[in-house]
């Protein structure tokens, strides 16, 4: 008989816990939050279900974001904090420069019963001091160094110490930090710690950063006695100190070590040396040289060289490698340090000069892409490069990207938008930036308000943002022009926006301004709105502004011809009433006027005009 073979088992399920903190893992990958955020909304009690180091790593992630004060939201609702909790709030706070917080959070640390500071807690402490000002002061490091393993009994590690002698060094006391590495490497401090690659290579930095080119190879010097193998880090340390102490000398004899393989950095730092010292030629020839040694350019290597080559005039080739560097995607290539958009201020300038700005638009586009700290002077290349060459719609849609990233464009940008779109007749966007402009708080000359408001009075359709635009000039009192208010109050008549036309004409007035009255209503007749031309001939005689006869007499006839005798009639009497002489129209005028009244059975009326035509003509008998 055969054996009978038991199937495997099913699988154990795997503990709730257990697996919501797998996916809060997985899902804290991702640079964006959200999911992460949203999937914690949908557990049961997450802060009991999640263990700590699944919190932890999410207020890690909060902390990174710049969430500082939802990560102590969180940090304050875990039930039993770990030393790591404190650990990673205390790093996050002091990355943030909030000093004062951190100190509550290690107060609280100091006195929980559960945890206890160790070598992360001193670690982390004196990196975040000693990263942002005002950075402690030598013998405070030095104190904390000693008394937090001393209270809390653990030993401080490499880092610790490494840590501290950075601390040193930023703080700029040399001397105790000299001392500090000398008993490293004797063993006056600690026998388990002896200085690594990251203790020497501080020391060189920090001897680079004074230009002490000499205590920095003699430091570099004791590793090979000390059997430590420098890195990379060591020789562009070294590389870059002795290029800004102009020891090229020993810059040579650095190249030529076997052990050192020349990278991006090496190369990019050469090239600064020499572009500093104007050396082009030299600048270039590095250049070249990484291609010969199969070193890949990056950001840095295309921008120091271009940048130099447009400031000493040679366009062509700098415009061969600007083309060499967006056909290579050079710049849309992740890792390593993110190109400065300041960096290319140069590149943009030549281009736009050069009638290229489409070409110094694709540089700027990768970039943003690349997330670059946006730069004003950039931006303000490419928009005046752009209106320059006519690309008025580019140079806008440049304006409204600064204002989404919260930069104010300035005068110059906005008045080369606007006066660009007047001159192509797009007198909707020019008064839509010109908007935009006046609500970044600038203010336009005079003439660019007069040259928008000519302009939307010549568009056809454009009549009621000519007349927002005239009531901002009234609010920020700028001065009017005669002409375009009386342009402007025609077309809003003749869009039939008579109650605005009212209301800015008695706004005008009220200012100390006046428009042509005459010409207005002429041309208010000349299109029968004789309604319309009466109620400016009434407005006209109260401000007193003496219209003469043949105006009101032309408003009169029409309103008679059009069968609207009594509103003829209701102006003359207005018109007498009002301190006319009895003379408010030409006589021909007046017996049409009583010829409708008589036809309308306005008897009464009749009489009166009758009766007026009578003392007009004695006055003139008078007179003769």
């Amino acid at each position: 008989m055969g054996t009978t073979v038991k199937p495997p088992p099913p699988p154990q399920p795997e503990p709730a816990s257990v697996a919501a903190a797998r996916k809060l893992h997985l899902l804290l990958r991702s640079r964006d939050l959200r999911p992460a955020l949203s999937y914690l909304a949908t557990l049961p009690s997450p802060l009991t279900l999640l263990p700590n180091h699944a919190l932890n790593a999410l207020l890690r992630a909060l902390a990174a974001a710049g969430r500082v004060r939802a990560a102590t939201d969180l940090f304050r609702r875990i039930p039993n904090p770990t030393a790591h909790s404190f650990n990673s709030l205390i790093a996050a706070l002091l990355g943030r420069g909030r000093r004062r917080a951190a100190n509550a959070v290690l107060a609280a640390f100091l006195r929980s019963p559960i945890a206890s500071p160790d070598a992360t807690t001193l670690n982390t402490l004196l990196h975040g001091l000693s990263t942002a000002p005002p950075r402690p002061s030598p013998p405070y490091l030095l104190d904390l160094f000693r008394f937090l393993p001393r209270t809390y009994a653990f030993a401080p590690d490499a880092i610790s110490y490494n840590s501290l002698l950075c601390a040193l060094c930023r703080a700029g006391d040399l001397i105790t930090a000299r001392k500090l590495f000398d008993g490293m490497r004797v063993g006056g401090t600690d026998s388990s710690v002896s200085p690594n690659v990251v203790t020497y290579t501080t020391m060189i930095k920090a001897y680079c950063a004074r230009r002490l080119a000499n205590e920095a190879l003699a430091v570099f010097e004791m590793m090979a006695t000390d059997g430590v193998a420098p890195n990379r880090i060591t020789y562009n340390t070294m590389l870059q100190g002795f290029c800004e102490a102009g020891r090229m000398e020993l810059v040579k004899g650095l190249l030529e070590t076997d052990s050192f393989k020349p990278d991006t950095c090496t190369f990019n730092t050469l090239m600064a040396a020499h572009c500093r010292g104007g050396r082009i030629k030299e600048a270039v020839e590095v250049f070249g040289q990484m291609v010969e040694l199969r070193v890949s350019r990056d950001s840095a290597s295309y921008s120091m060289v271009i940048r130099a080559l447009c400031e000493n005039g040679q366009f062509v080739r700098a415009e061969e490698l600007v083309d060499e560097l967006l056909e290579k995607e050079v710049l849309k290539k992740r890792g390593g340090c993110v190109p400065l958009i300041a960096a290319y201020n140069p590149v943009f300038v030549c281009l736009c000069e050069n009638g290229k700005a489409n070409k110094a638009r694709m540089l700027f586009g990768q970039l943003l892409d690349r997330r670059s700290k946006v730069d004003f002077a950039a931006f303000k290349t490419l928009i005046l490069g752009h209106c320059k060459d006519g690309d008025f719609e580019q140079g806008y849609q440049l304006v409204l990207s600064m204002l989404k990233r919260d930069l104010v464009p300035d005068d110059e940008c906005y008045i080369a938008v606007v006066e660009g779109f007047s001159q192509k007749g797009r007198m909707k966007i020019a008064w839509e930036a010109l908007h935009r402009m006046l609500n970044s708080g600038l203010r336009p000359s005079t003439s660019t308000f007069h040259s928008v408001l000519l302009g939307l009075l010549k568009k056809e359709g454009c009549a009621k943002e000519a007349a927002d635009l005239i009531d901002i000039m009234l609010e920020r009192k700028i001065r009017q022009n005669l002409d375009l208010s009386t342009n402007l109050i025609d077309a809003l008549f003749k869009s039939n926006l008579n109650d605005r036309a009212y209301k800015i004409i008695t706004s005008l007035y009220d200012n100390g301004y006046c428009i042509k009255m005459e010409n207005l209503i002429g041309g208010l007749c000349e299109e029968k709105k004789f309604t319309e031309a009466a109620e400016l001939t009434l407005f006209s005689f109260h401000k007193q502004e003496d219209l003469g006869l043949s105006i009101c007499s032309m408003v009169l006839d029409g309103l008679c011809t059009t069968g609207r005798a009594s509103d003829a009639f209701r102006l003359f009497y207005e018109l007498i009433e009002s301190g006319s002489s009895s003379a408010a129209a030409e006589p021909r005028s007046l017996v049409a006027l009583h010829h409708a009244l008589e036809e309308d059975g306005k008897m009464k009326e009749a009489d009166f005009v009758a009766k007026q035509m009578r003392r007009a003509a004695a006055r003139i008998r008078q007179m003769v």
